[in-house]
């Protein structure tokens, strides 16, 4: 199933849950059902999803999932319905149960979902916490079960709260996540971690190729991995300049690279001028203030060579160009 786009709109409700993760307010009440509409179109060109948008309101909120889902899990919804349709979504956290009416592919109507209260015991006796209702209806929207609490804890991470649980669903990071995370060598221990890894594309492969490009990259913090991505330190820019002879550069020190502009092109060119193995910082001030190949070269045609990257990086802060190194040559060779 593609990942759901989950909105979740109401000042009072964020309130309340602030108030909750601090410890105030009242428990959740657990079971009974939730009224929800329904709206399904084409899915692409397979024949065998459909797209499922899911609406409901609730105590001053409004939650809106939109996903792609297999027709098989829409029990009794078969290809080329047309009419009164009746079907149902059944997961471990609860059932919804849909009617309406289905016309050219599209159809739309309303649906009730139902609490499972086995599932919200389990929760507790688990020590993860009393679910609501709405709570419950995200779960088994994600299809967020068991399977998911016994990976986190056969890998050893803390025990999630609900609210995390939700969290973990919505984003995508399930039980495959999880476990290509730990086939790569990596778990983060904070299912807060997890979610924002998943958000930010942190994949088993990126870390796996960070991994195969030596020690320096072997141990990363989730923080770190996240900045990276973010600022689009991507695999092919570790590699590329690994290749040219920079494979220690730390986290922030890459971050700072992408961030300044700093492409594996630069560096290849300013190797070429006799400049390796500049250290990042260095580089970054290069960039940060202008001191580019053509301004090496410049200055180098104007009887300055061989300058420090402190030397160019002066002359680019007070604004010396290459013209005003030939007159000052031409001024001192008159003397």
């Amino acid at each position: 199933m593609a990942l759901g786009k989950f909105m979740l709109i109401a000042a009072a409700t964020v309130a309340a849950a602030a108030a909750l993760a601090q410890g105030q307010g009242s428990p959740r009440p657990a079971g009974g059902t939730l009224p929800v509409t329904w709206e399904i179109s084409p899915s692409g060109d397979d024949a065998d999803e459909v797209h499922l948008s899911l609406r409901h309101r609730r105590r001053g909120s409004e939650s809106h999932n939109s996903s792609d889902y297999r027709r098989a899990d829409l029990e009794g919804l078969g290809a080329g319905a047309d009419g009164p349709v009746r079907f149902r979504l059944a997961r471990e956290a609860g059932t919804l149960d849909c009617e309406g009416t289905m016309r050219a592919s599209r159809g739309s109507g309303d649906c009730v979902f139902t609490a499972d209260a086995a599932f919200a015991a389990m929760l507790r006796q688990r020590g993860i916490g009393g679910a609501d209702i709405s709570d419950q209806y995200h779960l088994a929207l994600q299809d967020v079960g068991t399977p998911l609490i016994d990976e986190l804890e056969r890998q050893g991470y803390a025990r999630p709260d609900v609210d995390e649980l939700v969290a973990l669903g919505i984003h995508g990071a399930d039980v495959d996540y999880l476990r290509g995370l730990d086939a790569a060598g990596y778990r983060v221990g904070e299912a807060e971690h997890l979610v924002a890894m998943r958000i930010h594309g942190v994949t088993a492969d990126y870390i796996a190729g960070l991994r195969a490009l030596g020690p320096a990259y072997a141990n990363i913090p989730p923080d770190k991995l996240v900045a990276m991505r973010i600022h689009g330190v991507s695999l092919d820019f570790v590699r590329e300049l690994a290749g040219l002879g920079y494979s220690g550069f730390a986290p922030d020190e890459l971050i700072a690279l992408r961030i300044h502009g700093v492409r594996p092109e630069l560096v290849r060119e300013l190797a070429s001028l006799g400049y390796r193995d500049v250290a990042a910082a260095d580089l970054t001030q290069m960039a940060i203030h202008g001191v580019t190949p053509e301004f090496i070269r410049g200055m180098s045609e104007a009887g300055y060579r061989q300058l420090t990257v402190d030397q160019l990086v002066s002359m680019k802060i007070h604004g010396v160009t290459p013209d005003d190194a030939r007159r000052a040559n031409a001024t001192a060779n008159r003397m």
